[in-house]
């Protein structure tokens, strides 16, 4: 019989962190969903974020069935990026899977995704859309955008599609990320780190069914996260610091990506027509690249980079 220590050699611990926020509704639903998981070395973190409703009480409740159990609660409202910013630090595993507290996950998806993501700093599947009663809506996530491995800081220029709650990586690619910025996603930063290490790979298989209601932080029928912003000065304003944050994370070993990045995000904070010009024959020399999640013919392809002379997205 193999020891207990060859055993976790085999099935490094993997953490499963999930931020809580008013989820009353689904979230005992999920986290039977995380205890029913088919792989043998998890331990589960749960933050609530300071919920004012009965939450907190539900995760007290479920703590006491099972030992793997962590839970905390925030003092007050950090909101959802700060809340799994402070949860992914608390995890003690070698690898993180974060959930939504609404979702249902397949009972192999942990196992799955661990023994597929080969040497990549980060793995994630297809989910399968269901409303708030749980039933199927005709769509996967993959029908919304193309669900594509990640292999280039440049795959991000104009967002990306590799949603959290279908994630699996690396902690250690996070010992210098910290703090986590506020003006875009958590997944789709911890994406990007990803990609600047070993990158991202995709499991073609629905592991998670991804529920779609009035109280999604981010749903899948969103086109864009959700609007930091309220005028077109300050939706430009994020755009910029966006790619400036790209091109500050990209690291040195990515010389091209580096470079390209920093000559666009120079060209986007300024209105010359020479900078329009620049920005529009960047983004047309790799297009093929920083539009691949994008459900773009190659037609579409082409033309996108010309609304760059008027716009920067």
């Amino acid at each position: 019989m193999p020891s207990k220590q060859n055993n976790n050699k085999k099935f490094p611990l993997i953490s499963i962190v999930m931020a809580c926020y008013r989820g009353e509704k689904f979230v005992e639903e999920q986290i039977h969903s995380h205890l029913n998981q088919d792989y043998p070395h998890l331990e589960f973190i749960y933050l609530d974020d300071a919920s004012t409703d009965a939450t907190w009480t539900i995760l007290q409740t479920l703590a006491q069935l099972d030992p793997r159990i962590n839970i905390f609660q925030n003092e007050k409202n950090l909101g959802y990026v700060g809340s799994f910013e402070k949860a992914i630090q608390l995890a003690q595993g070698e690898w993180i899977a974060l959930s939504d507290q609404d979702d249902i996950w397949e009972k192999q998806k942990i196992s799955r995704l661990f023994h597929a993501i080969g040497s990549h700093s980060l793995i994630y599947a297809d989910s399968q859309l269901i409303d708030k009663q749980g039933n199927e809506l005709p769509q996967r996530m993959s029908d919304l955008k193309n669900q594509i491995p990640y292999s280039s800081p440049l795959m991000y220029t104009f967002g990306a599609w590799a949603p959290g709650h279908s994630m699996l990586f690396q902690k250690s690619i996070l010992t210098h990320a910290f703090p986590f910025p506020r003006f875009v996603s958590h997944d789709y930063y911890i994406g990007f780190v990803a990609t600047c290490y070993q990158g991202s790979t995709y499991l073609p298989e629905i592991l998670v069914q991804y529920r779609q209601h009035d109280q999604n932080a981010i749903g899948a029928n969103l086109k864009k996260a959700p609007k930091h912003y309220v005028t077109r000065k300050q939706r430009d304003l994020r755009i910029q610091q966006r790619v400036q944050l790209l091109a500050e994370l990209c690291p040195a070993e990515k010389a091209i990506e580096k470079q390209v990045l920093r000559n666009l995000a120079h060209d986007f904070s300024s209105t010359s027509l020479l900078s329009r010009i620049r920005r529009t024959y960047l983004v047309m020399k790799y297009r093929d690249v920083m539009l691949a999640y994008k459900k773009k013919g190659a037609i579409a392809k082409w033309l996108y980079p010309f609304k760059l002379l008027f716009t920067i997205y």
